[in-house]
């Protein structure tokens, strides 16, 4: 299958059908950029929306074709890309070029140099900047994807020849070649949990240690973890693992270290790896495994498996725990897994999310909403493959994640958290109890997923402006929230006459009141022609309120970044120039009244 073909014709065909931005059509090598852009920074997602506010290139883009925020539940980084869709590309120095150049760019925007940059770029590069850089772990990354294959051996020349460049020391490089976005976009697509069998060599004759019939404590071969890693780690080694490889210049330095120089010395100077199965048999002088991940040991194993250098064929042995459950059943066997990655956790961060992902919460909200019709389905878990599910609508399934920033937005009425601070969600413990142990109605779930979902809808097929285009992809959730508002309003269950300067009215507005269904069930068949009515006059107010605040905004995504702001400012607006002005709350209330019970 040519996945990379594949995905050219669905986007082509998605920007030439649903948009007036391309007459002529548009070709395979301007497309390409911006499958890896969907597949690497848009979890698989792509539309007019996304064209608008991520893609650059053009005339004075400064060598940058697309820019995205590469948000990961642990850190935010601006990642700033450059494609080619070629068959040939042999030059070190075309390829230092092209990031120098992107880190020209990126020092020009840091000393507001800018004037030579066409305003698309200006536009777009403010607006995800400001997006990633109130993160404690910022970082800009400088990305290539190209459209052919290399000899690996060729692949850490060039990788060393940049690491030699003074003006790139600052950023993070990546190049992806072709096989690689083909196997990023195959995991997307058809991803695993687990290996279903395989084996790891031994030292047999260093002995090994058993925990009863669950656990083992063995030197494994470091080659047999490279044999794992080229067959497996795009089919399941690394989904139990709740981190994946994540960039670490100066982890990586050392292991990389140890493999070139301290090969003899490894077992004294790495933690290890730890394997998580279903079942293993000790066989000999290996031991086979059974539906089984790497839980810890990821950074090792992907470093080992990378190697290419002195001494690559020399073996050495690497302490491995090998562990499985005392218990049978899938869910003792996911909180098992759990409670192991987090307790070996040492080397990297782990995602608050997925340490959450066991919680009993987590499990229950997942059955509720599963049973019983409508089904929805959420995926708490890494890997589980629920959003791969086909014939299901887009609103029957997402990650908890979205769902939290949903009802973070619409009931709490906090999208600035939502938006910008989604790492709250889990690591907040007051932000998680709020949303994932609050008494969930399921047809209130429903109706706030099908409003969110019909909302896409809107703006992919709207006709908006670029200030409008932009507001409506960067204020989705405070959009949404402003209709949780109305829904109050409408209900009875807001106090306008609480101050708003003085910020009296938070706690009102902010009330987890908002129950039952929203969208009327005996709604007319024509409502979606009334609910882009609303959507667009949200969308054009907001418009208007952020164009009057001139420089006291920086860019649309500061306008939405704050829980404060949305309160203060948005439904202050809200409140004196829809709800209190009677023209326009007629208008607002005569489409309310034929969408929402």
């Amino acid at each position: 299958m040519d996945y990379i073909k594949n995905a050219i014709d669905e986007i082509q065909n998605e920007l030439v059908t649903n948009s007036n931005l391309f007459d002529n059509g548009i070709s395979d090598d301007l497309i390409f950029g911006t499958v890896c852009y969907k597949y690497f920074y848009n979890d698989g997602k792509f539309d007019k929306t996304d064209f608008k506010n991520a893609f650059t290139d053009g005339a004075n883009d400064g060598g940058i074709d697309l820019i995205a925020v590469n948000e990961n539940d642990i850190s935010k980084s601006l990642v700033l890309m450059q494609s080619k869709n070629i068959q040939d590309f042999n030059s070190k120095d075309e390829i230092k070029d092209i990031f120098t150049k992107m880190s020209q760019t990126a020092s020009d925007f840091k000393n507001e140099k800018i004037g030579s940059y066409n305003k698309n770029l200006r536009r777009i590069y403010r607006e995800k900047f400001d997006d990633a850089n109130d993160d404690s772990n910022f970082s800009i990354e400088l990305v290539l994807f190209l459209g052919l294959n290399k000899p690996d051996k060729r692949k850490e020349e060039i990788l060393r020849h940049l690491d030699k460049i003074k003006e790139l020391e600052d950023f993070e490089i990546s190049i992806f070649y072709k096989n690689e976005i083909e196997q990023q976009i195959e995991s997307f697509e058809d991803g695993q949990r687990f290996v279903s069998e395989g084996k790891v060599d031994i030292y047999k004759e260093h002995g090994y240690i058993k925990n009863g019939s669950n656990g083992i404590l063995v030197d494994i071969s470091a080659l047999s973890i490279r044999k794992l890693y080229d067959k497996y780690r795009d089919q399941g080694l690394f989904e139990q693992n709740f981190r994946y490889f994540v960039k670490n210049k100066k982890i990586d330095d050392q292991i990389n270290d140890s493999l070139k120089n301290k090969r003899d010395q490894f077992w004294f100077l790495n933690n290890g790896i730890i394997i998580g199965c279903k079942d293993f048999d000790i066989d000999g002088d290996n031991v086979k495994l059974n539906d089984f991940s790497i839980v810890n040991g990821c950074q090792t194993s992907t470093l080992l498996g990378s190697y290419k250098g002195p001494d690559e064929d020399l073996d050495f042995p690497i302490p491995c725990k090998i562990v499985k459950p005392d218990k049978h059943g899938e869910d003792y066997f996911n909180l098992f897994i759990s409670q192991i990655a987090e307790a070996s956790n040492s080397q990297k961060p782990i995602s608050d999310r997925d340490l959450k992902s066991n919680q009993p919460e987590q499990r229950r909200i997942q059955k509720y909403l599963k049973d019983g019709d409508p089904k929805i389905y959420i995926e708490i878990k890494r890997g589980e493959g629920i959003l791969r599910k086909r014939g299901l609508e887009p609103w029957q399934k997402l990650k908890n994640d979205a769902l939290g920033q949903l009802i973070l937005s619409v009931l709490l009425q906090q999208p600035g958290t939502a938006r910008s601070s989604k790492k709250k969600i889990f690591a907040d413990r007051a932000t998680y109890n709020k949303i994932f142990k609050r008494t969930q109605d399921k047809s209130t779930i429903v109706d706030i997923l099908k409003l969110s979902t019909y909302y896409d809808e809107f703006v992919k097929s709207a006709n908006l402006n670029e200030n409008a285009s932009n507001v409506a992809k960067n204020g989705k959730l405070s959009i949404l929230a402003i209709i949780g508002f109305l829904i109050k309003n409408d209900r009875e269950l807001l106090d306008l006459s609480l101050s708003v300067d003085k910020g009296e009215w938070v706690s009102d507005v902010t009330s987890d009141n908002l129950e039952g269904e929203l969208l009327d069930p005996n709604r007319p068949d024509d409502f979606l022609k009334a609910l882009y009515s609303l959507f667009n006059q949200l969308i054009q107010s907001l418009s208007t309120l952020y164009v009057s605040r001139g420089e006291l905004e920086s860019s649309v995504t500061n306008f939405f970044k704050t829980d404060k702001k949305y309160h203060s400012i948005i439904l202050d607006h809200v409140k004196s120039r829809i709800i209190l002005d009677e023209y326009e709350y007629e208008i607002i209330k005569g489409k309310m009244d034929k969408i929402f019970k």
